[in-house]
């Protein structure tokens, strides 16, 4: 008789990371991520062959080194899965996870997170993990927000949030930090202003003087001219403090070293005798990374030109010889209507809401992969409590007992792990469509009253890409949940795009992209 040849063992690498604010978190620490990922390997019974650290990195890019590394490794083949404590911890950015999800998968490389596994070629698989990784990047995203919104809070009460100008210190105890007066170069701060408020100096001129004099910065090296404009010309020296450049100025807990006249007198110096340029005020862009050029079929950069003071968005490709151009006011400014055409209404929500909540239960009962596993626990639970029985009586050796025990204790490890995990994937996909219900109902008022913030932060959430042509929106791609909510909302002549997504044309002439219902195939449109 033949014998079968031997199943290959699967490879698999490890990769962990935490990023500079998350080293002091205990759950996220990398020896935690290293130990579960190592137990989760041992359970499928995959041979660890390498693991990649980036420590004090942040996902919410690629270019980290160790996961470079990963990637290349992977690109020659040197293991077939990957291991993850958490698919944040792979990637947080919606772009980045999805490239390289799909890169590997073409290797034939799966990546699987201990915490949030699922089969991603299963409908519900796909659905759980593109959540899992929305809530990720909303997280990473609204994290930054409320950051922004605690240094604004400390501006508002006279605190400075960067690294103090020259003539300053930055102080803290650990407990709070302050701005203080530096011994040695604050005089000479207050001298440079007095001076070139006799307007007997040019920029260049002071610049080779104060040299001369013994001017120096705190690491003893030369003060340039472009240094001094800036300095002469920074408002935080009249004891004036802010956030972002363009933000109202509020009085600072910091002693000015220039008073309101003498600052005065010196602006005017500078744009007599040296013609100083001031800084054009650049455009903030809602659709950074987000907008795409259909003519020019690639991603679009977002510029200002200083000159025409115009800003827009500019395809990365050329066509004909030149890039494609699109004023950035005039195609944010349709973003609005967009916006209203997708909200969908109270009663859709409900409805929709009905819907899923049935699909959900369905989906619950039917799931084979759950029933298969709690029945091999019960097996389990009976072999092992036989092969105690078995070593009581003598019938086996204590070293078949213990080579038995241990790979019960495994299998079971992993079957409880699968369990909980649909579980958990079954009421996190639940919770996390009402909330996205719950915001698509309100996106229009979200968008018109928002700060410019809170408008850049919902167009990450709900655009995938906006595409670009002839000046106009085109088209837009929606991220899940919403794309799977709009496509049962009230735009018309669909068009089949191929497997995962349709186009509906709506009022104006845009169109959306969406995921077809394959992905919910018991579910009606609305």
């Amino acid at each position: 008789m033949q014998k079968e040849p031997p199943v290959k063992q699967l490879r698999c690498c490890i990769y962990a990371r935490v990023s500079t604010d998350e080293q002091a978190e205990r759950d996220l620490s990398i020896p935690f991520q290293l130990e579960r990922c190592r137990y989760h390997a041992q359970g499928k019974g995959w041979e660890v062959v390498e693991e990649f650290v980036d420590a004090g990195e942040s996902a919410r890019t690629d270019k980290r080194p160790e996961f470079q590394h990963m990637i290349s490794a992977a690109r020659a083949r040197e293991f077939d899965i990957i291991v993850v404590h958490k698919f944040d911890r792979f990637a947080r950015n919606d772009y980045d996870f999805i490239i390289y999800e799909k890169e590997l998968e073409d290797l034939g490389i799966i990546v699987e997170s201990v915490s949030e596994p699922g089969d991603a070629s299963t409908p519900a698989g796909y659905i759980s993990r593109r959540m899992m990784q929305v809530i990720s990047s909303w997280y990473s995203k609204n994290l930054a927000v409320e950051v922004k919104k605690g240094l604004q809070k400390k501006v508002e009460n006279g605190g400075w949030t960067k690294l103090a100008p020259l003539g300053y210190l930055n102080k803290h105890d650990g407990a709070k930090s302050w701005i203080e007066t530096d011994p040695k170069l604050g005089a000479l701060v207050s001298q440079a202003f007095k001076e070139i408020a006799t307007g007997k100096w040019t920029l260049e001129e002071w610049t080779q003087h104060a040299y001369s004099s013994g001017y120096r910065t705190r690491s003893e090296k030369r003060i340039y001219k472009s240094a001094w404009g800036a300095l002469l010309h920074n408002r935080f020296y009249l004891g004036e403090t802010w956030l972002r450049a363009g933000d109202m100025h509020v009085k600072g807990n910091h002693k000015p070293l220039v008073d309101h006249t003498t600052f005065s007198i010196v602006q005017d110096v500078l744009k007599e005798h040296d013609k100083h340029r001031q800084h054009t005020r650049r455009h903030k862009y809602l659709l950074k990374g987000l907008a795409h050029s259909l003519e020019a079929d690639s991603p679009c950069w977002a510029e200002t030109n200083p000159k025409k003071q115009i800003s827009y968005y500019r395809s990365r490709t050329k066509v004909n010889g030149s890039q494609v151009y699109y004023n950035a006011g005039n195609i944010e400014s349709q973003l609005l209507d967009i916006v209203k055409n997708i909200t969908i209404s109270e009663s859709s929500r409900q409805e929709l809401r009905n819907n899923l909540q049935n699909w959900f239960n369905d989906e619950g009962k039917s799931n084979e992969e759950m029933k298969q596993a709690e029945t091999r626990l019960v097996k389990l639970r009976r072999m092992e409590q036989n092969l105690q029985q078995l070593m009581l009586e003598e019938e086996i050796t204590l070293a078949d007992f213990k080579e038995h025990r241990i790979k019960i204790e495994a299998e079971r490890a992993r079957l409880q792990n699968v369990v909980d995990v649909i579980s958990q994937r079954q009421h996190l996909i639940k919770a996390d469509f009402e909330v996205a219900l719950q915001l698509a109902t309100g996106l229009d008022f979200l968008f018109e009253k928002g700060t410019f913030d809170e408008k850049r932060l919902l167009c990450e959430t709900v655009f995938k890409r906006v595409y670009l042509k002839e000046g106009r929106v085109s088209e837009v791609e929606l991220n899940a949940p919403f794309g799977l909510i709009v496509s049962r909302g009230k735009g018309s002549g669909t068009v089949q795009t191929g497997w995962g997504s349709r186009i509906r044309t709506y009022p104006g002439g845009f169109r959306v992209r969406c995921p077809t219902t394959r992905l919910f195939p018991s579910l009606p449109k609305l």
